[in-house]
């Protein structure tokens, strides 16, 4: 249980207009996110957004801030974290992609004339580790692993990555892998074939380049993780439909988040946990 919430936690109401995004939505997960939240009278879980300066950029919940646009809110429930604090962690996820061959992803290279070499997995990963400007692929089943070199300029780099997840958002079934995952352990104990692509790692000062330009991440590649992330406050839609009297709302949210604190409906966990999405 918690007991307070001043520099513990920051919920605030924002306007949709204020945010920055810096990955593009998936559009799968879009269409779900968006019937459910059309259904809904609550938004369960408010997006996290970084200040740096005077920017929001938004850095989780893409596909509920494109939903809620979508259904005519104005304002959007988000937790406010200080972009610049060491406990935000920038990670990525990698994407293993199911019944995927690397055959498709070199021909891919070969169209779009991106070099590419076979390596070994541990080299593949040492190099990328160095480098922003290479992805890795390796085959789950067989022993084989490809290193993709990209461009070095950053907007190039994420065309290039565009169009290679586009080669299978639509076309395969695939995972989000956490990018500390032993690759031995993924291949021990994934039950289907398939491909891992291994992305490169971005830094926060990229995300904030990424946000002020014109171009987007793919949906999935990106990962920030959230010490004392805020899950369930359940609060309703139809307020997030206007952005008048805002500073009101915004008084309604703090004594909302304190009746249910003083009512021991908060609870705080430290433990990793498993979730099943429905």
């Amino acid at each position: 249980m918690i007991n307070y919430t001043d520099n513990y936690f920051d919920l605030e109401l924002l306007r949709l207009s204020e945010l920055k995004l810096h990955e593009a939505t998936e559009n799968k997960r879009l269409r779900n996110i968006f019937s459910r939240i059309a259904r809904a009278k609550f938004l369960m879980n408010p997006v996290i957004t970084g200040r740096h300066n005077d920017d929001l950029i938004l850095l989780d919940g893409a596909n509920r801030y494109g939903s809620l646009k979508e259904i005519g809110c104005r304002l959007i429930l988000a937790q406010v974290l200080n972009y610049h604090d060491k406990n935000l962690i920038l990670d990525k996820w990698n994407h293993l992609i199911y019944d995927f061959h690397l055959n498709d992803l070199k021909k891919h290279c070969e169209v779009y004339e991106l070099p590419f070499k076979k390596v070994s997995f541990s080299k593949g990963q040492e190099i990328l580790d160095d480098n922003l400007n290479y992805v890795l692929a390796a085959d789950i089943q067989y022993d084989e692993n490809i290193l993709i070199k990209l461009s070095h300029r950053l907007e190039n780099i994420i065309m290039q990555l565009d169009a290679i997840t586009k080669l299978y958002f639509r076309h395969f079934v695939f995972d989000r892998s956490e990018s500390d995952i032993k690759f031995s352990d993924l291949r021990k104990y994934t039950r289907r074939k398939g491909t891992l692509l291994i992305f490169p790692k971005f830094r926060k000062h990229h995300i904030i380049e990424i946000a002020n330009s014109d171009y987007r991440l793919p949906a999935g590649i990106s990962r920030h993780r959230i010490y004392n992330r805020v899950l369930h406050v359940k609060y309703e839609i139809k307020k997030l439909m206007s952005d008048k009297n805002i500073l009101q709302k915004q008084e309604d949210l703090k004594k909302l988040l304190n009746e249910k604190i003083d009512t021991n409906k908060v609870r705080q966990y430290q433990e990793s946990v498993i979730v099943f999405d429905e």
